[in-house]
């Protein structure tokens, strides 16, 4: 069990290296929905993404004796950044196992880094599995994306700031993959009346597949473009568990409608964002099942293909947006 008081000691250890980022009304989206529709911008967060509130706050409880040892970690790209950005601060020696699929724009962006690579696997649960081995083997310490407590607290700091920001919060649409976001955010909630809704790709709708059959399923052999959230949930996950008692609702998006979320972005907010983003986007934009309520939406970060995002544009004239 994660408490509000973990995740708000959590937040006192990580707060002078984070930015506090803005919660910001979106008033085409309160119009399309009919919800009080506002905007987490933590794809404004320090290294491009969220996940560098629970890689700090993992640093920071790590023991002094054992930063003499390698450091391990496996990402498809925004956990890798946050991974590269504490190892330079920290002065540590990282090793990076990264997906053979990974995308070029977050390949490129790591290069800012100076970490060993490895591409193993063709989805992240097998990449993340070779991880873990490789780190038992070397005796170094991992640093695991979303099954660890600590990391898990990190990110659900992005609760805190939200109550602070908006009190009368009634619901927030959370981007999930191995749930380690919305198991942070879920668990800073969990006393509170406020329901956190997962947003999953069709495509690779792991967790909620698993709360429904209750048990971890296999990863998707189907692909998306929301890479950030695919590739399935480890085994003996801890957030399994905490999302199978916390989540309240699951929406679960079409390729499509990812694409017409994030073409919404651009030609309305004059934003770019990831396609895990668009996730939360997508349910105001087909559903006034939200009208009247006060709704966070999380996004979580920035980095997509530019190809893909060429794409988009050039069939953004044929897609109907509200």
């Amino acid at each position: 069990m994660i408490s509000k008081s973990d995740i708000e000691q959590a937040y006192l250890r990580i707060r002078d290296d984070i930015h506090k980022t803005p919660l910001l009304s979106s008033p085409r989206l309160s119009a399309v929905s009919g919800a009080n529709v506002y905007l987490k911008m933590e794809h404004l967060q320090q290294t491009g993404s969220f996940k560098i509130r629970g890689v700090l706050n993992k640093f920071n409880t790590i023991d002094p004796s054992e930063f003499q040892k390698p450091f391990v970690a496996a990402s498809t790209g925004n956990h890798a950044m946050a991974f590269g950005h504490s190892m330079n601060k920290n002065g540590c020696e990282g090793i990076l196992f990264l997906p053979e699929r990974t995308n070029h724009a977050k390949i490129e962006a790591l290069e800012q880094y100076q970490m060993e690579k490895i591409f193993h696997g063709m989805n992240s649960m097998e990449t993340e599995a070779k991880a873990t081995q490789y780190a038992k083997e070397i005796g170094g310490v991992l640093i695991h994306p979303y099954n660890d407590v600590e990391i898990i607290k990190g990110q659900g700091t992005i609760g805190l700031e939200i109550e602070e920001q908006l009190p009368e919060v009634d619901i927030v649409l959370v981007p999930v993959g191995g749930g380690g976001l919305i198991s942070g955010i879920a668990s800073y909630y969990a006393n509170d009346d406020v329901n956190i809704v997962g947003c999953q790709p069709i495509n690779a709708s792991e967790m909620y597949q698993s709360i429904q059959k209750g048990n971890i399923v296999p990863p998707s052999k189907s692909t998306t473009i929301s890479d950030a959230t695919a590739g399935g949930i480890e085994a003996n996950a801890v957030t399994f568990d905490i999302c199978k008692r916390l989540i309240s609702d699951f929406e679960l998006v079409s390729e499509e409608n990812i694409e017409k979320a994030l073409a919404f972005m651009i030609a309305h907010h004059q934003t770019i964002i990831e396609p895990a983003s668009a996730l939360t986007i997508s349910p105001l934009l087909v559903s006034k099942k939200y009208v009247g309520k006060n709704v966070v939406l999380v996004l979580t970060g920035k980095k997509i293909d530019p190809d893909l995002l060429a794409n988009i544009m050039k069939k953004s004239s044929r897609i109907q947006n509200p």
